[in-house]
């Protein structure tokens, strides 16, 4: 049983990583496009900010609830360049698969 435990707690602690690891990965993709696009440079600190941290954030000591607020406040901010999108302001940040 106490192996069964283990191994679930540290399935758990991966899946945590992969989520966090998304986090990270999808913050970077937006301030690489932002330097790319003409737009007003303080556009780029709310993804700064929130890149540096996730940066610093111990995956060891988060729960669910606390990486559910951290993907909230990810795809809030990216919910805010919706409108930038839809004008054409801004481009496709993506080039891969969609799912």
């Amino acid at each position: 049983m106490r192996l069964l435990k283990r191994w679930q707690k540290k399935r758990a602690g991966r899946e945590l990583q992969l989520r966090i690891d998304h986090c990270r990965r999808t913050i970077a993709d937006v301030k690489k496009a932002l330097r790319t696009e003409e737009l007003r440079p303080e556009l780029a600190v709310p993804f700064r900010r929130l890149g540096a941290a996730l940066a610093r954030v111990d995956v060891s000591q988060l729960d669910e609830r606390e990486l559910e607020k951290i993907e909230t406040a990810t795809n809030k901010l990216l919910s805010e360049f919706r409108s930038l999108y839809l004008q054409g302001k801004l481009k496709n940040i993506h080039n891969g698969l969609l799912h």
